[in-house]
């Protein structure tokens, strides 16, 4: 059943891409700006070769871009745990923190990155700290309204039985809250991988896949452009279902508390 939905949702994209590839080589579409999605293939083939078999050009790109995305949802995550922890227990936290989220969250990352650039520099300092910063504040949301929504019940019981502060927060509201987190999870990363790629255009000095595609459009080269967005959308994809979908599964899995947000 799964395959044939798959096979029936992969049919209208085969039939854009046959159509794409013939009027591209018919030139009905200009191949400078459309080219076949053949060619955009064979390019991705030749940087993924280039430089083999000690660095592969294209490997470089997107090793360097997963490394920057990874290690700034990672520090998100863990910030925004915290703080919304923080905030949710406590009203003096939640008061303090509240106006200022609420007036940076709604700031793309590339309009902040000019200022990053003169306090940091270009480099990894000005796009990790954005991609933090995007990841951060979704999951700050999430955690907060996961906390206010344990049932109380719950926390007296865990306090009867003589557990400490960190305990019950440990145990019950980590627990309980653990739906929200990953639904802000899931949120910080498309947030943190856009805002990556974004800041990759101006402030990468070398490699990253935002890196990759400002320069091939600076040199004209479509097939590049269209090749690394490709490359975004199916990598992407893969950290998503594969990465964050599993571990939301095996973490809810093993503490126990299935609750939908």
């Amino acid at each position: 059943m799964l395959k044939r939905k798959a096979a029936l949702a992969a049919i209208p994209i085969v039939i854009f891409l046959l159509g794409w590839e013939a009027l591209s080589r018919g030139s009905l579409l200009n191949p400078y700006l459309f080219p076949p999605p053949t060619t955009i293939l064979m390019e991705l083939g030749n940087l993924f070769m280039k430089g083999m078999p000690a660095q592969s050009a294209l490997l470089m790109h997107v090793g360097m871009t997963l490394w920057r995305v990874l290690l700034s949802v990672v520090l998100g995550i863990v910030a925004g745990v915290i703080v919304g922890v923080a905030m949710g227990l406590n009203r003096a936290v939640y008061s303090f923190f509240d106006p200022l989220i609420t007036v940076l969250m709604p700031i793309p990352g590339i309009a902040l990155a000019p200022l990053f650039i003169v306090w940091m520099g270009f480099g990894n300092q000005t796009i990790v700290s954005l991609g933090v910063l995007s990841a951060f504040f979704p999951v700050v949301y999430t955690t907060v309204a996961g906390v206010r929504s344990v049932d109380p019940q719950l926390v007296r019981a865990a306090q009867m039985m003589g557990s400490r502060p960190i305990g019950v927060v440990l145990n019950v509201y980590l627990p309980w809250a653990a739906t929200y987190v990953f639904n802000g999870v899931k949120l910080g990363l498309a947030r943190c991988w856009m805002t990556i790629i974004a800041v990759e255009f101006v402030a990468a000095s070398n490699w990253g896949m935002g890196y990759m595609i400002w320069n091939a459009a600076e040199n004209l080269r479509a097939d590049v452009v269209y090749g690394g967005i490709l490359l975004l959308i199916v990598i992407y994809f893969i950290l998503e279902k594969a990465l964050i979908n599993r571990l939301e599964s095996r973490t809810i899995a093993r503490w126990g508390m299935i609750r939908q947000a």
